[in-house]
């Protein structure tokens, strides 16, 4: 069954950014035709051709980054200079046309739905201010009694940052690297993805022309050979990832000789807990926004689904349900709910991927109408049947596997049973219970009852365990990640005894 896709957002500003390179203050074309093109995800159309800087223009961006770290003007700006400057940067980014730029390039390149890139660009410029206030509080500047007088504790830049930016979510995410980074005191290099490139293009024009030190900002556009080459430059100092396993394994192997310090934000194989005393509605509810929200191309979106068994085909009537009334369409159709996947390699993964858990025993179900497009739709996809060594991976798609469980310590196996450790839900009504499992799951963050892009609390940091990561994230975790502690003082003069 097709559903018809009308009311395409024709408000939002229908171009692509042109790519750029913003190299040592100057914004010059990446000279490296690709051979491939950018397509619309809905509707296969060719959007752009991808093109990538050169090896002569990464040789420039890295020298110019270590020649503004050996000047030390940017680091050496006092931290209440860096913050008026980041709340410069968030003015001139509170602007609703550059807010509708991003929204539009977010959704017909990801494939995410043009709400959903809208809030992310009205969200954007609060990442710097919250830079800002990080930096005012004095939490890089501080003085520590001492034993002869005070001491300085001050935090310092390691030196040239690599900023890898992923293609899902690369607002919110581009737009937190990049204000930590240049909050910490590091000179930086943005790396955004190939195929969303184009809101960090915007705030690397917002950010050109707000006046900070030659050298100190750079972004190069390019595939991930050409952030392989930068990650191997041991001129830079330290970088901060998100995206794929693989990718962040590599990046780890890259920097382990030199101890060059790696913030991994990678994958999820995130489970959905539904106990035997839960709201069933709620939790239909929840496990249609896994499946369905940002696509589910993003690393906290259902993995799998454990459900009691007492409970498990009523909870499943109410999921078919709401599945069946979502609006699988145009990303840039104000009333969709959920959209395309964002290439042919992601769609043919999951497709394949799908195949492969049928093959193993599963029962696919789907409920979602399809809608009368050309493009990369997959319908929100539950998967029962499997054996749990058959759902060990992650699939970054709209496909998670249901599991079956008759006791919490079978419930806890399971939901512990992956390499994976991002994050996880768990819904039961009797919220004492469901706050005690959730202290015994190996996972960075469990939120009881609900299911939100929303962190639970602005001043808790987003954790990675096992294969989901490295290290932590937050507003003042990134900014510290960025430096390494310098502690000075006058000290007492020990005497040899002999």
């Amino acid at each position: 069954m097709k559903q018809t896709t009308t009311a395409r957002d024709d408000a939002a500003v229908q171009h692509l950014p042109t790519l750029f390179n913003y190299i040592d203050g100057d914004v010059v074309e990446p000279v490296v035709d690709r051979n491939n093109n950018l397509k619309n995800p809905n509707d296969l159309t060719i959007l752009q051709a991808q093109q990538s800087a050169s090896e002569e223009q990464l040789e420039t961006a890295l020298a110019a980054a270590d020649r503004a770290y050996q000047r030390g003007e940017w680091e050496n700006t006092p931290a209440r200079s860096r913050a008026d400057m980041l709340d410069k940067i968030a003015d001139k980014l509170d602007n609703p046309e550059i807010a509708a730029q991003m929204a539009y390039a977010d959704a017909v390149t990801t494939g995410a739905v043009i709400q959903i890139t809208r809030l992310m660009a009205q969200l954007a410029p609060f990442a710097y201010r919250a830079a800002a206030t990080y930096l005012r509080s004095g939490a890089l500047d501080k003085v520590l009694p001492g034993k002869l007088g005070d001491v300085s504790y001050l935090r310092r830049p390691w030196g040239p940052a690599l900023l890898v930016v992923p293609w899902n979510g690369p607002t919110a995410i581009g737009s937190h690297k990049i204000a930590s980074a240049l909050a910490a005191g590091a000179p930086c290099i943005v790396k955004p993805s190939e195929w969303a490139p184009h809101s960090a293009l915007l705030m690397a024009d917002v950010i050109q022309h707000c006046g900070l030190p030659q050298g100190t900002f750079q972004l190069l556009c390019g595939s991930r050979d050409l952030g392989s080459q930068i990650v191997s430059d041991e001129r830079i100092k330290s970088i901060s990832f998100t995206g794929g396993t693989a990718g962040g394994r590599s990046i780890a192997h890259a920097c382990a000789d030199s101890f060059r310090p790696t913030q991994l934000e990678l994958g999820g194989n995130n489970p959905l807990v539904v106990f035997e005393d839960a709201d069933l509605d709620l939790a239909a509810d929840g496990i249609v926004y896994g499946l369905s929200n940002l696509n589910a191309q993003w690393c906290r979106a259902l993995g799998r689904l454990l459900v009691h068994r007492s409970v498990k085909d009523a909870l499943m009537e109410r999921v078919a349900e709401r599945l069946g009334k979502l609006k699988l369409g145009d990303s840039l159709d104000q009333s969709s709910e959920m959209g395309p996947l964002i290439h042919e390699q992601q769609y043919r993964s999951i497709l394949a991927t799908i195949e492969a858990l049928q093959a193993s025993g599963g029962k696919v179900l789907q409920f979602t109408p399809m809608p009368d497009l050309p493009g990369y739709f997959v319908p929100p996809t539950l998967i029962d049947g499997c054996a749990p060594e058959h759902t060990m991976e992650e699939v970054f798609g709209p496909v998670a596997c249901i599991h079956s469980f008759d006791t919490d310590a079978q419930a806890l196996a399971l939901a512990n049973g992956t390499s994976f450790g991002l994050a996880a839900y768990v819904y039961s009504k009797n919220e004492a219970r469901a706050h005690h499992f959730a202290t015994r799951l190996r996972t960075g963050g469990v939120k009881i009852n609900g299911y939100s892009l929303l962190s639970l609390s602005p001043d808790a940091p987003r954790g990675a365990w096992g294969l989901s990561g490295l290290g932590e994230e937050g507003t003042a975790e990134s900014i510290e990640f960025f430096t390494g502690a310098r502690v000075i003082g006058v000290s007492p003069q020990d005497k040899i005894v002999s």
